[in-house]
């Protein structure tokens, strides 16, 4: 069974930067080999995810009891987090080479999707009608040949085919890239596919928040992991100050930047926020229940069309946990994001919880990034490998 449980794990790292799919076997395998184990969850003791537990019981209770059930996407949303428990418990039994198998596969791929995504966005790349028999696949190909301006470039999306769950999922696993290189044999290798999905994500996906999130999140973890908090210190603003640099001199990536200013270029976020903040002045207290929030039921009679048929976000994922679980749902979700990181202080790759949050929080300041199922699935996952994390973890050179 833990055999079976690794191969899942592995599966489910690889799958999150692929397709949903793959991701869900993996994460659905892994989650069904701890049915057979239930003694095993409670014995080693269900109290200390109290906060964690009271969020989840919370968000699928109370708007159920108050006559909005979740919906299937969003009872899968709310589960997610509530798998975290079970993928710390599987971290602490990993061995050494347990963790460098797991971390060779992640970072492969990590490496080859932004790659592709390279490919992608300079049109080195198979027109899309190369890809007509495989569209039963539903796999979005057509995500890809987004143009930039009048630049000749493309918005990569990796071997994902599609640009924000790059970007977003990316940012996950560059994390883990540096904590894996501060406490590896083999730096220079990490370190060149750390700086590979660094330029990655900033030149290829123009996916904006997503950079900018990423980059909150290497410069916490740098100083978190770094020996000389000064080095990290200039390490960091060095990373911002070239990112700025790229913003600046590349005129494609200056103007959708620039756009976000506007109402328009921001895909009209005000309307989505203005949506949810009415979603929870209407259900305050147990709100619209997880995955039935839409704008279009909290929006204005003169809402554009394409707002009003958005599947359900208010680009800001705080203000839409708190429209779907009411005010209250919110602050658990809140003390959750507290108490995940009280934890990490004290795991040996506890950075690894810490700056994945980091990159959360930054990103749900605009986006809803829960509401892709690759990024739910893979913050869990990452989330859990930081808590559980023990002394079997490859330790720094000496």
């Amino acid at each position: 069974m833990q055999r079976l449980r690794y191969i899942a794990l592995i599966v489910w790292a690889v799958g999150v930067q692929v397709h949903e799919i793959p991701a869900t076997v993996g994460y659905a395998v892994f989650a069904a080999t701890w049915l057979f184990e239930f003694r095993k969850i409670t014995v080693n003791g269900l109290e200390k995810w109290g906060v964690l537990l009271g969020f989840v019981g919370w968000s699928l209770a109370a708007p159920t009891l108050t006559g909005n059930p979740p919906d299937g996407a969003g009872l899968a949303r709310t589960l997610d987090w509530a798998v975290i428990p079970l993928v710390a418990m599987t971290a602490e039994t990993l061995t050494a080479l347990q963790w460098r198998t797991l971390a060779k596969a992640t970072f492969i791929t990590l490496a080859i999707s932004c790659v592709v995504a390279g490919l992608q966005h300079f049109g080195i790349w198979p027109a899309e009608a190369a890809f007509q028999p495989w569209l039963w696949t539903r796999i979005p190909f057509h995500r890809v040949y987004e143009p930039i301006a009048d630049s000749g470039r493309f918005m990569g999306g990796g071997l994902i085919f599609h640009r924000l769950k790059f970007a977003h999922v990316s940012g996950l696993v560059l994390v883990a890239v540096l904590v894996a290189a501060r406490r590896s044999e083999k730096k220079p290798l990490l370190i060149a596919c750390g700086v590979l999905a660094f330029i990655a994500v900033w030149m290829f996906p123009y996916a904006r928040m997503g950079a900018v999130a990423m980059t909150a999140a290497v410069a916490l973890t740098l100083v978190l992991i770094s020996p000389s908090p000064r080095l990290a210190f200039l390490t960091s603003a060095g990373l911002v100050l070239v990112a700025g640099i790229a913003v600046v001199s590349i005129a494609p990536l200056r103007d959708r930047f620039a756009a976000a200013l506007t109402d328009q270029g921001s895909g009209q976020r005000s309307q989505h926020f203005n949506a949810g903040l009415e979603a929870i002045r209407q259900f305050p207290l147990a709100g619209v229940g997880p995955g039935q929030f839409r704008p279009s039921k909290f929006g204005p009679p003169d809402m554009p069309e394409h707002v009003r048929g958005n599947p359900g976000k208010a680009h800001n994922e705080f203000v839409s946990i708190a429209a779907e679980t009411g005010i209250f749902g919110a602050l658990l979700f809140i003390g959750l994001l507290v108490s995940l990181v009280r934890k990490a202080r004290v795991a040996p790759l506890g950075a690894l919880t810490i700056g994945c949050i980091a990159l959360f929080v930054v990103l749900s300041l605009v986006h809803d990034p829960l509401f892709q199922a690759p990024f739910s699935m893979g913050l869990v996952l990452i989330l859990g490998l930081g808590l559980g994390s023990t002394t079997q973890a490859p330790e720094p050179t000496k």
